[in-house]
């Protein structure tokens, strides 16, 4: 949470701050961020710098590291980055979900957008995520905080220093990182309004039109803020939702999205089943807040939600049953498989043509039962071997989930078969070459195998894909003096030895050697 908050407090920064000059130690750690004159800040060097904020978020706790919930969020957000009139030329964006209820979400810089889960529970629809979605698109698209720097270039080494200081105070001591980071709030706070007004009714328009050519219903955007302010009563109010103190609504603002939606046929457009079962998985997740000790009190009030809902016809069953499968599997608790099968049944009925997220429940369930079975609590250590057959069956008929690549790779694992786990986790990381996770799991294999250059290389691989450069450097520096592998493969660890190390050394320069 305070990593958010340091990073926040740079954000709001960043969006208008006041000119300051800086000398000494105070911007001695700040990025190469080009010509010191005031030009506005690179495209290159705002991804740099929206790096090293997801590699301090990477960290948090609440950080969402979920398949299922990145995916789904991911090709939702892409949905709209494809229909942004105009286009987004070469940005790249990624979305992400943190588990906090309050109601936000926020740009930083180089096209990486956060959600909180507090926010895609409220959102009464598919068309009111899109429109938030939309706005914070619209900020990155419209390059605003390199504006604002541009504007108020004086203020720069501030900025940068705020958020910087921050983020690296933080691993010592919490208090501090909040001290630094309000610092930097409370001088920005009073020049940022001009600006922001403007960038948020320039964020409104791309956004409103971006949901348009996406296929949503434009009236989104104005449900969406309406019920937000009405529920605050005024968006300076230190209770108001949290997006509405980093993102004011005026009534002059919602008029104009109304006014937008003006002789515009209203769309009727039909949620997906995806947009309920990720809600489900988000409500029980946040619920059970670790899927390593979950909070059995939380499992069952998300319990009681799905057997309301139920009752009520108030969500889809197919999401509804998908809920209590996905409690009864968080529980661990073998005597409780019959009311895990049933609910898994009734979703799965409900989908008659299947879905990658109730088969990983069933994989994972199955292989889970194997391990307890091996602790002599029930079943039998032969469901890992069975946890396997599912997850290729499932892989066959959903071969573009990475959801049921991810269950393949555990249940390959488990059940001690490591060779074929590094052919099918090496496939997926072929194709999925950025997930960390699956990264992480071929570097088990390959453990599991005894060969040590080979899982030291794909354990600085998963490093290098959370952009920890120092460690990946570290993980390939050990995989090159293993001394357990082929020419070729040496060769590999070789070239990539010296991108990884490239990008430390560059690391460690703009941030004066505090990386580890």
């Amino acid at each position: 949470m305070w990593i958010r908050r340091a990073v926040a407090a740079f954000l709001v920064a960043t969006v208008g701050a006041v000119p300051a000059q800086t000398s000494g130690p105070l911007g001695a750690n700040l990025p190469r961020l080009g010509d010191s004159s005031g030009q506005e800040l690179s495209p290159t060097a705002e991804r740099r710098l929206g790096e090293t904020a997801m590699l301090q978020i990477r960290r948090d706790p609440d950080y969402f590291d979920d398949p299922e919930v990145d995916d789904w969020l991911n090709a939702f957000g892409q949905r709209l980055v494809q229909a942004v009139p105009g286009g987004v030329g070469d940005m790249s964006f990624e979305f992400f979900a943190l588990r906090d209820r309050s109601l936000n979400a926020f740009a930083l810089p180089g096209g990486f957008i956060g959600v909180h889960s507090g926010l895609l529970l409220a959102a009464a629809n598919e068309s009111e995520i899109a429109s938030v979605l939309g706005h914070e698109i619209g900020h990155v698209t419209q390059r605003h905080i390199a504006r604002s720097i541009a504007q108020q270039s004086q203020a720069m080494p501030l900025m940068m220093a705020s958020m910087l200081l921050a983020v690296l105070a933080a691993r010592a001591s919490p208090n501090a990182a909040m001290g630094l980071g309000t610092l930097g709030q409370t001088m920005a706070i009073s020049k940022m309004l001009a600006f922001s007004r403007d960038a948020e009714r320039e964020a409104d328009r791309v956004g409103f039109e971006t949901l348009r050519e996406a296929g949503f219903d434009a009236a989104g955007s104005v449900s969406f803020f309406s019920r937000l302010q009405q529920a605050s009563r005024a968006y300076d109010n230190p209770a108001a939702p949290a997006y509405l103190r980093s993102h004011p609504v005026t009534s002059e603002r919602i008029a104009d999205m109304q006014a937008r939606t003006l002789g515009l046929v209203p769309r009727a457009v039909v949620d997906s089943p995806d947009f309920f079962m990720m809600r489900a998985r988000l409500r029980v997740l946040e619920n059970a807040r670790s899927q390593q000790n979950p909070n059995k009190d939380g499992l069952r009030d998300a319990a009681a939600f799905f057997q309301q809902a139920l009752a009520e016809h108030s969500m889809p069953q197919a999401a509804a049953y998908y809920g209590l499968a996905l409690v009864e599997g968080l529980k661990r608790d073998q005597r409780g498989a019959g009311a895990f099968n049933l609910a898994l049944g009734r979703a799965q009925q409900a989908l008659p043509g299947g879905h990658p997220w109730l088969d990983r429940l069933a994989i994972d369930f199955r292989r889970e039962s194997g391990d307890a079975g091996q602790s002599g609590d029930s079943v039998g250590a032969a469901d890992a071997d069975s946890a396997v057959s599912l997850a290729s069956a499932s892989r066959a008929r959903f071969p573009d989930s990475r959801a049921i690549a991810h269950a393949e790779a555990r249940a390959l694992l488990a059940a001690d078969r490591p060779a074929l786990a590094v052919e099918r986790i090496g496939l997926a990381t072929a194709r999925w070459s950025n997930d960390a996770r699956l990264w992480d799991q071929l570097a088990l294999a390959y453990g599991a195998q005894g060969k040590r250059a080979l899982a030291h290389h794909a354990a600085g691989e998963a490093a290098a894909r959370r952009r920890n450069w120092q460690v990946a450097y570290e993980q390939m520096r050990f995989a090159q003096r293993a001394g357990d592998t082929d020419f070729i493969s040496a060769s590999m660890i070789d070239a990539r030895l010296r991108v990884v190390q490239g990008e430390a050394l560059r690391e460690r320069e703009e941030l004066g050697g505090n990386v580890r």
